[in-house]
């Protein structure tokens, strides 16, 4: 059409992707907010799970027989967490019935039980799974990945559309067209979309493919023939990274899996058998995806990137909404009749 620049048509495609994917990226957002949060919700919510005594951590053993003595009817140690600094020990039980997870919370010093929880309860839990597939499984993978796309093309038209955007001089006066939303949602989405372009890019190369189906894990077995300690003896003659997690053997595969950081391998696999201990790099995936989700998922990143991740969601979320209630305010133009 004459008249209509390349600029019109950027502005126009940034407008009805903005008005599909609104609502979807305000529960995106927000959602993602909570769960980048959640470290500093968790504290507060639950504070009897971070009353710990002391950072030191004891033999493995120690915790993993605390919770040999918590464990209720169907339940079996699936794996045990040994995050430094002022986090618990967690202990992650699987129930074989109906596969749920309990976790323990452990002091590090002592081994003594400070709470525990399911796995992805409450607020934060319900946030996580909302996040991940909006509680539709493979639907919802589908609406999240789409929506995600739809988001980054949205941010780059957006960007676009503000740099070829004529600037007007300093002495004219705001448009009366343009309302105060749609100064908000310009103003803001501005200064927001580059951090919200990182989260949902990284956050679109870690969502599993909508059409790919996962093998649920399989449960772990009723009692292993090796201790905690030999396990990790054996492992520990192959790196001399810090432990931070072991898995324990499934019935489906009877090796202990621990995870070793600052050092290689990471991965150390152990039969539960013979206590033979190999390298497990296929355990480890490839390193370029795993910094992309230290990135988007905050594993292992400093301390001020969950407030400066919760904030950049809430501010995606007002940007969406403004859009939307600018979309909804604009002024009403009739067609001139002939």
């Amino acid at each position: 059409m004459a008249g209509i620049t390349l600029r019109d048509t950027g502005l126009r495609v940034h407008r009805w992707l903005g008005l599909a994917i609104g609502l979807v990226a305000i529960v995106l957002a927000i959602s993602g907010a909570i769960v980048a949060a959640s470290p500093m919700l968790e504290r507060i919510a639950n504070p009897a799970r971070f009353r710990i005594s002391g950072e030191q951590r004891q033999a493995a053993s120690l915790y993993s027989d605390a919770a040999h003595r918590r464990l209720r009817p169907g339940e079996r140690i699936a794996a045990l967490s040994l995050e430094q600094g002022s986090s618990p020990v967690v202990v992650t039980l699987d129930r074989s019935s109906d596969r749920a997870q309990r976790l323990l919370f452990l002091d590090p010093p002592t081994g003594q039980v400070l709470a525990s929880g399911w796995k992805d309860g409450g607020v934060i839990g319900a946030a996580r799974r909302v996040h991940d597939g909006l509680f539709l499984s493979g639907l919802g993978r589908w609406i999240v990945g789409l929506g995600g796309i739809g988001l980054v093309l949205a941010s780059l038209t957006g960007l676009w559309t503000q740099a070829t955007r004529e600037r007007p001089k300093a002495s004219a006066k705001r448009p009366h067209h343009e309302s105060r939303w749609a100064i908000m949602h310009r103003r803001v989405g501005l200064w927001s979309a580059i951090p919200v372009l990182a989260l949902t890019a990284t956050g679109l190369a870690v969502v599993p493919a909508p059409g790919m189906t996962t093998t649920p894990a399989a449960p772990p077995v009723t009692r292993a023939a090796l201790s905690v300690d030999r396990v990790v003896a054996s492992a520990h003659g192959w790196t001399h990274g810090t432990l931070r997690t072991i898995d324990w053997p499934t019935e489906r595969s009877p090796d202990w899996i621990l995870h070793f950081e600052g050092g290689e391998p990471s991965v150390v696999k152990v039969a539960d058998d013979s206590a033979k201990a190999l390298a497990a790099p296929a355990y480890a995936g490839p390193v370029m995806l795993s910094w992309v989700r230290r990135w988007h998922g905050g594993q292992g990143m400093p301390w001020i990137w969950w407030p400066l991740a919760a904030l950049a969601g809430l501010l995606a979320a007002w940007v969406a909404a403004t859009g939307l209630i600018a979309w909804g305010r604009r002024p009403k133009v009739r067609r001139a009749r002939r």
